[in-house]
């Protein structure tokens, strides 16, 4: 394990190994130790009292991280990140550390250290926004990714390049592709935290403008009664834009976010009507047109959604009911269908969808790959993501 301790003013602990320390003499590290049970954070507290003479009630718990694997060329270490902040002034180092200060978050990447020690701080103390991310069931996909790249915003504005990091954040929900698209694309485009911060804010922008692009060239197909699955922001901002003349909502069980959709929509003023998902299927048989957004569009054509989309548009193609699926790139996956990690989640084959409308255009599925082949980093992205 490592533990981190922070000053009220951001400033971080840094130790100098002593000259006789049996592993990474004379460079630089946090607190750590070999982990010899099964609480981690228990032993953060003991290492920390033994290593500086902080006891427990001179510190607060601020940040837990993912385990990080730190390689040395020879091996590595799983390492159990913590951030803790210091109520304390001074700190009494034992015979393990020749020497200590109280640095600047980016002179962790500066400094000759550990393995891993930029990567393992930037984790605890982020560890929140990564669990945020892996736990949230009410926010879409684009949402998730907006949140995760704002962490990578964060991480970089302390100087330090957030490539761990992102990988936690896009391992946190890997059936959205949406999260690993925006975070490998920024990572990839970048060599330091100053051009992550601007590669994310022009990520940000296009993100915030996409949904106004895709709801005017989904305008033509609007036509008559349109039925949707799930609670799609994309989708929201296309019926808003133009109003059909009916629009059927699913519950979208589990979590029956189809429900306040269609109060939303009702709100807004369209005509809504509710059905439930057992007779979900009988019902887009009667519409025009189904309309739903996308968790990930994959390099085929293939498509990740809602549980209850597949059923839906394999209805919808055999009553000759066009599907298209609204979305920004940023769903875009550069590989072929996979099976989605969450239940929540099932697969639509390319065949039961007849349109990707996207900022970039309308694809049909037989030419996503060439929309995917065409954005900037994508492949790059996840390359550095999935690299070890």
């Amino acid at each position: 394990m490592t533990a981190f301790v922070e000053r009220p003013d951001g400033s971080v602990l840094l130790l100098r190994r002593a000259k006789g320390a049996s592993t990474y003499a004379g460079l630089w590290a946090g607190v750590s130790g070999y982990l010899e049970r099964d609480d981690a954070l228990a032993q953060a507290y003991d290492e920390l009292e033994e290593e500086t003479g902080l006891a427990r009630d001179d510190v607060e718990l601020v940040g837990t991280g993912p385990p990080l694997r730190a390689e040395n060329g020879e091996g590595g270490w799983l390492v159990h990140p913590f951030v803790f902040r210091s109520r304390a002034g001074e700190v009494r180092l034992n015979e393990e550390s020749a020497e200590s200060e109280w640095v600047v978050p980016a002179a962790l990447a500066e400094r000759e250290s550990v393995p891993g020690l930029a990567d393992a701080y930037l984790l605890a103390r982020f560890g929140d926004a990564v669990a945020r991310v892996r736990d949230d069931r009410l926010k879409g996909a684009s949402a998730l990714a907006a949140d995760a790249v704002g962490t990578l915003v964060e991480a970089a504005e302390l100087g330090l390049f957030p490539l761990a990091l992102g990988r936690a954040l896009a391992a946190a929900r890997p059936a959205m592709g949406a999260i690993a698209n925006a975070v490998g694309r920024v990572l990839a485009s970048a060599r330091t935290p100053e051009q992550v911060v601007y590669e994310a804010h022009a990520l940000l922008e296009g993100h915030e403008r996409a949904p106004r692009a895709i709801a005017v060239l989904v305008n033509p197909h609007l036509n008559g009664t349109v039925m949707t699955h799930s609670a799609s922001a994309t989708v929201r901002e296309a019926l808003l834009h133009s109003p059909p003349d009916r629009v059927v909502c699913t519950t979208s069980e589990p979590g029956g976010e189809g429900r306040a959709f269609a109060d939303e929509l009702r709100a807004e003023g369209l005509t809504v009507e509710l059905v439930a998902d057992d007779d979900a299927e009988h019902a887009v048989e009667t519409v025009n047109l189904l309309l739903v957004g996308a968790d990930t569009v994959f390099r085929d054509g293939g498509l990740a959604n809602k549980i209850g989309t597949s059923k839906l548009a394999e209805t919808a193609k055999d009553a000759g009911v066009r599907v298209i699926v609204a979305c920004e790139t940023l769903k875009l996956a550069p590989y072929p269908t996979t099976e989605p990690e969450e239940e929540i989640f099932d697969l639509t084959p390319p065949d039961h969808v007849d349109l990707y409308v996207t900022e970039e255009g309308e694809f049909p599925s037989s030419e996503v790959h060439v929309l995917v082949d065409r954005t900037p980093f994508l492949g790059e992205g996840y390359e550095i993501l999935r690299a070890s």
